[in-house]
């Protein structure tokens, strides 16, 4: 005895609901790594560096900020207490790691990840590359995805018939 056809629908649909999962998730992932790099630039006067605070420790603090925290002395250098480490800024978590030459440090939320690498020349950072991944990988990564499963799907039709 044979599955009710609207079984078989459903399975067919589940299965290309989780290929779909998939190749978004393979799409995604493979955006995220190759996303490309842009040279200099400005700096975004909110945007966190991990500091050395006057404690001591490492904290995060705005680069448009920066002048004023170190004139009245709430940050003591421009490197941070660690070679690497994680801290927060609001809503953000700041990640920073030493490079040979500099300094990276990833500001990142839910909904964005940005990451810059600068380095330090005569007491002011010097932006030398950053990286900006927002909703538009996402949204490549869905695009993606959908030409890869209809791609899939005309393959199989065609080794059908």
């Amino acid at each position: 005895m044979s599955a009710p056809q609207h079984t078989q629908r459903f399975s067919a649909i589940f299965s290309a609901l989780m290929v779909f999962c998939v190749l978004v998730w393979l799409w995604g992932l493979g955006l995220f790594m190759f996303w490309p790099w842009q040279k200099g630039g400005e700096w975004l006067p909110d945007y966190p560096l991990a500091v050395r605070c006057a404690d001591g420790q490492t904290c995060a603090m705005p680069v448009g900020q920066l002048a004023a925290a170190r004139a009245d002395g709430r940050v003591s250098s421009l490197i941070p207490a660690e070679e690497s480490g994680e801290t927060a800024y609001e809503m953000i978590t700041v990640q920073w790691k030493t490079l040979p030459g500099g300094l990276q440090s990833k500001a990142s939320a839910w909904n964005f990840q940005t990451t810059v690498r600068y380095r330090i020349d005569n007491e002011q950072p010097v932006l030398v590359e950053y990286q900006e991944i927002g909703g538009k990988v996402f949204l490549y990564a869905l695009l993606g995805a959908l030409v890869s499963l209809a791609l899939l799907y005309l393959n199989k039709r065609r080794s059908k018939g």
